[in-house]
């Protein structure tokens, strides 16, 4: 029967739509999951906002948003899988570690998926109806022992950036183990003008990226910038650095 139900959400998932989690009535509380690998779980809350119950399906992707859920394979279970909220209600999710071989020297990443099922219209029972399901979903970052927050933000912190040859970019890059979640960037030109960067973007451990910004030229910028970083608990942190050559 549970395989059935699984199967059913699944094939509804293939039609729903993707919103962030403030869209929806069932919310997870906070923005990511840190994961240590000195925990033998970790929980997060989920609270249903909404005036109906609600039926919920959760799980956990390695980054592919369409793979379907019966076909997923993670180094993690996810307990409950499949559950009813109440109107006005909360539901505490258990992730546990599986063991599996994970990088030691590096975070790794993965996804937590929320699917909100609201139920149907009973008064609307004699008419068609199309049943919205929404979908949340928010990092789950495994860190090895031996990383933490304090260091995390210290990383982040000290992001390297450069010059590209691309005349309205900068390059970002990142010497560290953690992923690194860059929310804005601000330069000043040489007469004044602020720049600011079109969007935000996420670094790899060891990684580099680049950031287009909302004109054409950057060239003329002051060697001083202004970023900021999403640290553990999803706070925007801002930081003053330096183009690097």
């Amino acid at each position: 029967m549970k395989k059935k139900i699984l199967n059913s959400l699944a094939a509804l998932l293939l039609a729903s739509v993707y919103f962030s989690s403030a869209s929806a009535n069932v919310t997870i509380i906070g923005t990511r999951v840190i994961y240590p690998s000195s925990e033998k779980e970790v929980t997060v809350r989920l609270d249903n906002r909404g005036n109906q119950p609600a039926l919920v399906q959760a799980w956990i992707d390695d980054g592919d948003i369409n793979q379907a859920v019966d076909k997923i394979n993670v180094p993690f279970v996810l307990l409950p899988p499949v559950f009813r909220m109440e109107a006005n209600k909360g539901q505490t999710l258990r992730i546990v570690f599986t063991g599996n071989n994970l990088p030691a020297d590096k975070e790794s990443i993965y996804w937590l998926n929320v699917l909100d099922i609201p139920p149907k219209d009973k008064s609307l029972a004699d008419k068609n109806q199309l049943q919205m399901a929404i979908r949340s979903r928010i990092k789950l970052f495994y860190r090895p022992t031996g990383l933490n927050s304090r260091d995390a933000d210290k990383s982040a912190a000290a992001l390297i950036w450069r010059k590209n040859n691309k005349t309205n970019r900068l390059t970002a890059v990142n010497n560290s183990p953690y992923h690194i979640n860059v929310a804005q960037i601000t330069a000043e030109t040489a007469d004044g003008r602020k720049v600011l960067s079109e969007n935000g973007g996420m670094l790899l451990p060891h990684g580099t990226k680049d950031f287009t910004f909302k004109t054409s030229n950057i060239d003329n910028i002051k060697p001083t910038l202004h970023y900021q970083y999403l640290d553990d608990f999803g706070a925007a942190r801002d930081v003053e650095s330096q183009l690097g050559q």
